[in-house]
This record gives structure tokens, sequence and C-alpha cells, in this order.
């Protein structure tokens, strides 16, 4: 730290920012303070981007400097006292509150600046301003910088291994690989290919990359030197005295670094090793010169692109700022940690920070490329920091016993490895608990199967080892193996990016044709993943109830039950999962398991359109959550347990960004009812308090709009501008009829190929009238009005007669919308002209009596109507709202039975209004004069409502039709100004 120095500027030796911080190895990051009102400390901040700083201090521009509002009051105070106020921890109520926002250079060659937050002031103590400070040394510009230029040196690598490992073939399918190329993909789990010639080139790199960052600390054990493996004008590295510094540096430490970088290379063919040594020599250079041995996550987002099987893996990547985000959530709610670091007296604050770390479990079983687990020790080390206490001291004990780790991908595990001793690379440790876990046929067994993580919900199970033999795990140094220990319910956190991957083949292409896609890694064979699968199912013969595994749900719900397994009492869990875990069927295990055993729950989702925009994974193309909780001590009956509902604008874009939404998600926590979440002025998502069974409360970016939803549940109409509520005669479905089967049941056949269904389902031409007509899928140009002709028809197969019969009995008018595409489909519910049987995309309900038809298709095509839908369907996909058949008796409808028969009349004849009216698509109902309409004719002349009950009606419509899931990015949502009343 720096202050008020000259000769930190270059070119400008007498300019003196008011501090300079840099950390060793860190990017240095300037700081422009003033007492308050501070008029001129963010001109004086932005002033200084796009200088550059003095040799001293790397030479590297000034692309990022904080702008720090001090509070009048503490200009008047006596030092020692001011001291006492400035040590105080955060959550002390004296301890002074700072304002500061960020401001860097934008990158682009406009010399745009950018500032979070975008208005106003974050506020924080000085502990939240050092936090917010060393997370701005990483530079978001650099990192991405680094990227490119590491993507653009494995490439170029990775093309010079695959000149020389690729025999010539006719056409890529036929191509076959050199021994040393099979080698090669055999240590790395993978099938020969690009792929894993890229992920070499990157191991081997990332290895680079951490014996510079080391040299200055430990030369002694670098001989021959960098330099000296250098030869000849080119600069060419001698790639076998290379392999021989590696093995010294394995007699002595960093193992887990070194070990598969050196078994890769040991495979390269002589001729081409130096060629490619050399030039990935030149790219771990300049990325050290770049600051990559401290942008924290550079080789972990390198990693996530380059491993070939994650398709049936589902091994997708934590993005660095999502994995601060979950890392920043679950770190703030460790008893221990909190207790000790909140503490008022700093020497016995970090006395007990001291113990509380020592005894800190933190597992992340499912570890991937690190992302998740190196972001909660860069958490931990950064609260740790703030007590007091150097980190470096604790680094040792940190990697022998806290930092627990476990995956199928000898790369990714390397790499996680790598990523936490990079932490304090100069500091000595003996063992890791990072383990490579066996998957599939265990070599040198009779028969002996292995299903990864999920063995480890097995008391009995114990792992192959990582490197070396016998039952062990990685070793700091290659002498000193340790037995694999995760015990159930010993660990303070288990952090998770589970795979999401399913049993069935139903949701791709690609996994066509593989008999169990959720065990498909690794070239698993046929036998192989009948003998996982069988596997897993025997492990839960035995788990105990409640538990979270659901097949329809995939793999990512086996990995709830372990981190319940593994996670003591007062621990906390937080996973990665699919947006579906809120309201998906087969996910309703998984939510009774969280409601019954676990409290301050929070549930993170993103209200934006688009699928990539709604995930916090690289790559995924899918809607995700982030799930926080803490286990309760004791077990409860409840299976509703209120959640804070947490809906954020966008992905965070930085860590420094994804941290302070931490802290005011973690704040929300504490408030009761709904509200906005603001950093400084800007807003960047809301919240929601509510049952975890209230799923619809995801993805929203209109609390009031899940108010409504919330209360339409339970019969009542409330919106703000009402001022008083209006009761609603509701029901759910299921207590006025039954639902029609699946389509499986009407056409479908067995797996082995065997009739299920009594009926071949054939077009039905116009004109002609079916024996058993059917309603099956969707045409746009048939479906804008509430009467829609059956459009097939089913031919009973030979022998089905009796089942025929019987499914005709669910034929009715009343069809619902399975897969409601809102921003393109009109309609939830229509009425067929005769008795139909419902099919794939409009399955039916019979209700108890038929004249109540047309009230519940009135009722569902309303925007009341269309909101309960929204509100009770999952919304995995951009713009829809998807309801399975076993979940459709719970939607809420119109209960004909509280109407009077004149109601149930005048219903009747509403219908026959409306039946020749044509409807535009759902998201288009605030532009709709038909919905607007209809919306009508049910507030007055059924339920008998007020015309004041309109204006907000209208309110309330335009904020559903503005909702990212309604919209799905569509330009047809609502315009920007605001609506206009009926």
């Amino acid at each position: 730290m720096q202050a008020e120095s000259t000769g930190v500027l270059s070119g400008q030796p007498a300019k003196q920012p008011d501090i300079v911080a840099s950390p060793p190895g860190w990017r240095p990051v300037l700081i422009e303070t003033e007492y308050h009102p501070a008029a001129e400390v963010e001109a004086d901040a932005a002033a200084r981007l796009g200088e550059r700083y003095s040799p001293q201090f790397g030479g590297v521009p000034v692309d990022q400097a904080v702008a720090v509002r001090i509070p009048a009051d503490l200009r008047t105070i006596e030092q020692g006292r001011l001291t006492q106020l400035m040590e105080l921890p955060a959550s002390h109520e004296q301890a002074p509150r700072l304002e500061y926002c960020l401001l860097a250079l934008s990158g682009s060659d406009s010399g745009n600046t950018l500032r979070f937050p975008r208005s106003g002031w974050i506020s924080g103590t000085l502990d939240d301003l050092a936090g917010f400070i060393e997370r701005a040394a990483i530079s978001q510009a650099t990192v991405e910088a680094a990227a490119l230029q590491f993507t653009a040196g494995v490439e170029t690598a990775a093309n010079l291994l695959e000149q020389t490992l690729t025999k010539s073939a006719d056409s890529p399918s036929e191509r076959n690989y050199t021994s040393a190329g099979r080698s090669i993909a055999a240590s790395l789990h993978q099938e020969p290919g690009m792929d894993v010639w890229r992920m070499a080139c990157a191991i081997i790199t990332n290895a680079l990359v951490f014996h510079y960052s080391i040299a200055s600390e430990r030369g002694e054990i670098l001989r021959p030197s960098a330099d000296e493996l250098r030869r000849g004008t080119d600069r060419r590295i001698n790639h076998k005295k290379l392999l021989n510094t590696w093995a010294s540096i394995l007699e002595i430490n960093y193992w887990p670094i070194f070990s598969v970088a050196r078994a890769v290379l040991r495979e390269f063919p002589a001729n081409t090793a130096a060629q490619v040594v050399t030039h990935l020599d030149s790219v771990a250079t300049d990325l050290v010169g770049l600051g990559a041995t401290t942008t924290g996550d550079l080789s972990g987002q390198m990693f996530g692109s380059l491993i070939s099987d994650r398709k049936f893996l589902a091994t997708f990547y934590t993005l660095p700022a999502s994995a601060h985000l979950l890392a920043e959530l679950a770190v703030a709610r460790l008893p221990a940690l909190k207790s000790a670091l909140g503490l008022p007296d700093a020497a016995e604050r970090t006395k007990a920070a001291i113990a509380a770390a020592d005894s800190l479990r933190l597992a992340d079983l499912a570890c991937g490329t690190g992302a998740l687990l190196s972001a909660v020790y860069h958490c931990v080390g950064a609260r740790l920091r703030r007590g007091g206490i150097d980190d470096a001291d604790l680094h040792a004990n940190m990697m022998e016993s806290s930092l627990i780790g476990a995956d199928i991908m000898p790369a990714a595990v390397h790499l996680t490895a790598t990523m936490l001793s990079s932490t304090h690379p100069d500091a000595a440790f003996s063992q890791t608990r990072i383990h490579l876990l066996p998957y599939g046929e265990r070599t040198g067994t009779a028969g002996e199967i292995a299903i990864g993580s999920l063995d480890l919900l097995d008391s009995e199970f114990l792992t192959r080892p990582l490197w070396g033999s016998g039952r062990t795990a990685v070793a700091g140094r290659g002498d000193l193996p340790s037995e694999v220990v995760c015990e159930h319910r010993s660990a303070d956190l288990v952090i998770m990016n589970p795979p999401f991957t399913r049993p069935t083949s139903h949701e791709t292409a690609q996994a066509a044709g593989v008999p169990v896609p959720s065990f498909a890694g690794f070239g698993t064979t046929d036998e192989e993943q009948h003998a996982m699968s069988e596997r897993l199912s025997r492990i839960y013969r035995s788990y105990p109830k409640p538990r979270a595994g659901h097949g329809n749900a995939g793999l990512a719900s086996n990995f709830i039950d372990l981190a319940h397994t593994k996670v003591k009492p007062g621990g906390v869990v937080a996973l990665v999962l699919p947006a579906t875990f809120a309201r998906g069927l087969a996910w309703e295990p998984a939510r009774n398991l969280l409601a019954s055993q676990y409290s301050d729950i929070t549930v993170i989702t993103i209200a934006s359109a688009g699928s990539t925009e709604r995930a916090f994974s690289a790559d995924t193309g899918m809607a995700e959550a982030l799930v926080v909780a803490t286990r309760r001590c004791e077990d409860s009956d409840s299976t509703d347990a209120l959640v804070t509902w947490v809906n954020l604008n966008s992905r965070p874009e930085s860590i420094p960004e994804a941290v302070e939404i931490g802290r005011v998600v973690d704040a929300a926590g504490a408030k009761a009812g709904r509200g906005h979440l603001l950093i400084g002025e800007e807003h960047v998502g809301n919240f929601i308090q509510a049952p975890l069974s209230e799923g619809g409360c995801a993805q929203i970016r209109e609390p009031d709009v899940a108010q409504a939803a919330l209360k339409l549940n339970s019969g009542v109409l409330a919106v703000p501008r009402l001022g008083q509520d209006f009761q609603i005669p509701t029901a759910r479905l299921g207590e006025l009829g039954r639902r029609g089967p699946v389509d499986r049941d009407i056409n479908g056949k067995h797996p082995d190929g065997s009739p299920r269904g009594p009926f071949d389902i054939y077009e039905l031409a116009s004109g002609e009238r079916a024996t058993f007509p059917v309603l099956w899928g969707h045409d746009a140009r048939r479906e804008t009005h509430l009467v829609v002709e059956a459009d097939t028809q089913g031919r009973t197969r030979e022998g089905f007669e009796g089942l025929a019969a019987t499914v005709w009995k669910t034929a009715s008018r009343l069809h619902f919308n399975r897969n409601f595409q809102l921003n393109s489909q009109p309609l939830a519910a229509c009425l067929t002209p005769e008795q139909s049987i419902g099919g794939a995309a409009w399955p039916s309900f019979k209700l108890d009596n038929p004249d109540w038809e047309p009230v519940a298709a009135l009722w569902a095509n309303s925007t009341l109507g269309l909101i309960g839908f929204w509100w009770l369907g999952t919304r995995q996909h951009q713009g829809r709202a998807s309801i399975t058949i076993s979940r459709l008796p719970e939607l809420t409808t119109l209960d004909p039975r509280r109407l009077s028969e004149r109601e149930i009349a005048t219903a009747r004849s509403i219908f026959e209004y409306f039946a020749p009216e044509e409807f535009l698509p759902a998201n288009e109902a605030w532009n709709d004069p038909a919905r607007q309409a209809l919306d009508k004719a049910i507030a007055l002349e059924i339920l008998g409502w007020p015309k004041s009950v309109l204006e907000p009606l209208d309110v309330l419509r335009w904020q559903w039709c503005s909702e990212p899931t309604v919209h799905g990015g569509k330009d047809t949502r609502p315009a920007t100004q605001s609506p206009s009343a009926i």
C-alpha cells in the first residue's frame, strides 16, 4: 500500500494518487478518497484511467480505479478512536460506513468509462471496501485477453499434434491414430482427437504457467532454470530437460500440478515435442506477463471448453462470476467462521478465526475445473485476511485437510489441484484431498463397477488413486499418499454444479440409441451403462428417506442426496441446478427434502429472455438456479419452508459485481414480503419471500406480478392499485373432474416395440367423421379461436378393442395446452366441437359436468387464467410454460359449483360470443382487443366486479406480458411507455 506517493505514474513523477494497493503478483488498484460530499472524487478517479503505472508497479495501464467517499464526521475523530472504529467487524453496528464505486475502461476503442454500480454508491465498512478492492485487482479485461491468448496458443499447438498423431484417411470419420496419440488420450480418459490434443496442450501450458509462478520463490527446485531450458537463437525448449525438471519438482512438492502434465508430455513423439513445447512456452510466458498466475480462473475457463465428453457427462463449466456469487452466499453462512469474525476484540477475533479455519471441511464432489472450490477458497481467504490473519500460514492445512474435491476426469482434477495450489504457490503442503474417482468397470477388478462421485453415497466406498497405487488420494508429494476420507455428515459446506444428465434418451438426438445416457461418458459400453444404472439402484435400495433422487429429474437430483449425506447439521449446501428444480414434478422429492431438513433457503434465478442468458454455467443453453440452504440440527415434518426467491435482472458479469450481489441477497434473507435489490441506485433484481412450493416465484422480473399470482392461487385478486382484495370463486381442476391419459397410453409402444396404447394415429381428412377423433398436435393456423377441430383419428390396434373403449371414456370437449408457447400460441385451453381424445399437445380433461366446460375454457384464456397456467408451469425454455399431465389437476380455475345457474348461463353466452373471435398469442394480451374484452366480460358479467377493477387489471396484464419468461425476447412484448386503461 502506498499513500500520496510520487513516482507512481509513468511520465508524471509529481502526481500523487491518494492510494495504490499493489498486492504481490496482482494488478495494482488506484484509489481516490475524499470526505463527503466528495464532489470531485469520482472525476479524480476517472481521470487516472488510461494512464500507465511506473515500472515499480509493472508498467501496466491504469484500467480501473476505486472512488471512495468518507463520512465527514470521521475527519474530527481522534486517531486512536478512529483506529478502534475501523477495526470493528463489518457486522458491528458502530463500524463506520464508507461509500465507493468502481470505474473501469470499457476495453473498446471508444475509450468509454464503465461504472459499477451504474448509479449511486455502494455502502460498506472498511472490511467490505478491502474485499471490493481485492477483487477489483482481478482485471476482467485481463482475464478475457489472457483467455483469448490461451485459446489461440493451445489451438496452434493442437494442430501441430494433429499432424503428427493422426494417420491419413479418406475422410475424418475414418481417421485412426498413432500409438502415441492413443496413449495421450488414454492418460486423459478420452477418445483420441482434436479435443484431446487441445486438452493435453492446455495441461502443459497450465503447468508451465505454474512453473514460472514459483520460480521467484522456489528457485532452488527449478534446475535447470527456464532460461537454461531454452537453447539456440530460436529459444527452442529442450523438452527432455523439462521432463527432468518436473521430475525433480515431484520429489519435493507440487505433485498435483506436474504429474499429469509430465505423464502427457512423455507420450509426445520426440520429433514434435520440442516444437509444441517451445510454442506453449511462449504462450505461458505471455500469460505470466498478463498476470495469469493471479487471475483466479483463467485456466478453468479454457478447460471448460475442452472436455469432449461433457454433453454426456453434462459437466458444464461454472462461470467465474457465478461461482463467486454462489461461494459468497455459502461462505457467509458458515457458522464457525461467521461467529469468529463477528467478535469485537481484534485479538480474540484472530484467534477464533484461526481455530475455525483449521476445522473447516469444504467439499465439491463434482469439482470439474475447480471453479466453485477455488471461489470458496478465495472467499474464505478474504474473510481470514479481514480478520487479521495471513492466510498463507493456513494454506498447507487448507490443502491437506479443509478442501475436498472429487471428479471423474483426470484433466479436471489436475486443474482443480493446480488452481487451489496457485493461491499460495510458494507454500508447501504434503497431500491434498482432491480425488480422481473411478467410472465404469474398474481396471484390474472382476467386473466391479463404479459410478464416480455417486459411489460416495455408499459409506463403504473408497476410491482408487489419482496417482500412485492403492486406495489413495493425490498427494502434494508423490511419496505421501492418503486414504480418501469423506465421511457422512462431516462437511461444513458442500458446493457443487452436478451433472444434469437423465437416464432416458428422450431429450436429444445425440442420446438416441444410447441405453443409459446418464452413464455414457468415457465411451462406456452398453453393458457398463446398465451395470452402472443398477449400481445406483442398489445404493438407493438401502438409502434412507426423505431423499431427492428421481430418475426423471436426472443425476443432479442424486447429487442433492450426496450433498445431504455429507453435510453436517448446521452446515451449508450450495448447488447449481436446472431451473426446473423450482417447479418440475420430478423435482418435488428434492424440494421436500430441503423443506423438511433445511432452513434459510435461498433460490436464485435470472429473469431474462433467452435460455443462455438465464444460465449460470457456460454453454448449458438452459435456465439454471443457484440454491443455498443450511441443514437443520433437527429434522422437521414441514414440507413448505419459507424461501427467499431471488430473481436477478441478468447474470453478474464480474467478480466484484457478483460479490456485491451476494451481499444484498444475504441482507434480503432477513426481510419479509417482497422488494427490489439495489446496489447503489442500480436495480439488479428482486426478492420474494414465499413457500418452497411456490416455484412460480422463480425467474420473475416484477415482484408485484408474483404477488398477484400467489393471491390468485388462493382465490383472491390483489394488485397494488386496487386498495382492496376481490374474492374469486376458484377450485383446482382435480376437484372438478379427472385428467386424460398421457399420449404414450394412447399410441405408444413399450421399449421392446410391443404396443402400449390401443391406437395408431392417422390424419383426419376434411369432412371425415372419425370413430375416435383425436386432438393431437399443434397447428398455429387452427388455434386462434376458442373452438379447435380434432386433427387426427385413432384406429384401434388389433386385440386392443377393450382398451380403446376405456381410453374413449376419457374423451372430452375440454383440452389443455401441455407445452404452451406463450409467445406464439394464443390458447391455454380449447373446446372441440365434439368429444375427442386428447393427444400429445392437447391432453383432455373430463369435467364431472359438461356444462362446466365453457367456464373452464373462458377462465383459462383470460389474462388471470393465463397467469395461473404460467405460474404452475415450468419455464425451462424461453417464452414457454409447460405443465405435465400429472400436474394438470393442480391448475386453478373458476369453480362452477360456486356459480349460480344464471352465472353459468352467462358464461355459456360469453363463450358463444367469443368463439368466432381471433386471439393473439398470449404474450400479446397487452395489445389484444379480444383478450381484453374477454377479461372485461368475466370481471363485470360473471364475477360482478366494479369497473374500477379494469384499470389495475390492465396494469397487471401489461406487467405480465413484460415478463421475460412470457415474451421470450420477442419484439411483440409491451413497449416501454405506460399502458392506458380500458
